[in-house]
């Protein structure tokens, strides 16, 4: 792939991976700013959003780890990388307030495991730094979220 092919293909990663905050914002909006019955059906939204994201940070450590070449703990690594998909199914089925300190506090733990891990070797510079960004930003509007569901009746 030419740096060109490259340089387009981050881009459309980027702007793909940033309009995915999307439905966290205006979940927690309209949990924040709209009715009370919708309330409720946001922070749900929210959460369950949540959830799948998680589980699709897992899914890029599987294609990283299946794209590569042999490397030490492979497997071991591709265990931890269904992690985030069973925590993301637990947080569906517990109360709303749990649920959203479990995803506070997974998302950035997920950051540092993929920084600090063997993930790091694999996973391009540029990638890990827009991770940072989007971690931060995901981790500051779930803490608003719960912040924000502790002064509702979810």
């Amino acid at each position: 792939m030419n740096h060109k092919n490259i340089n387009k293909t981050k881009n459309i990663i980027y702007f793909l991976s940033y309009c995915g905050l999307l439905p966290f914002v205006i979940t927690l909006l309209v949990s924040i700013l709209g009715s009370k019955e919708l309330n409720s059906y946001s922070i749900i939204m929210f959460v369950s959003y949540g959830a799948v994201i998680i589980g699709f940070i897992g899914a890029v450590h599987w294609g990283f780890l299946l794209e590569s070449k042999p490397i030490k703990r492979k497997g071991l690594l591709l265990s931890i990388s269904v992690l985030p998909s069973l925590i993301g199914w637990f947080a569906l089925i517990i109360p709303t307030p749990v649920a959203l300190l479990i995803l506070c506090i997974t998302y950035p733990l997920l950051f540092i495991y993929e920084r600090y891990s063997t993930l790091n070797t694999l996973l391009p510079r540029w990638y890990m730094l827009m991770r940072l960004k989007l971690t931060i930003i995901v981790t500051i509007l779930i803490f608003t979220a719960l912040n924000a569901v502790c002064y509702m009746d979810v």
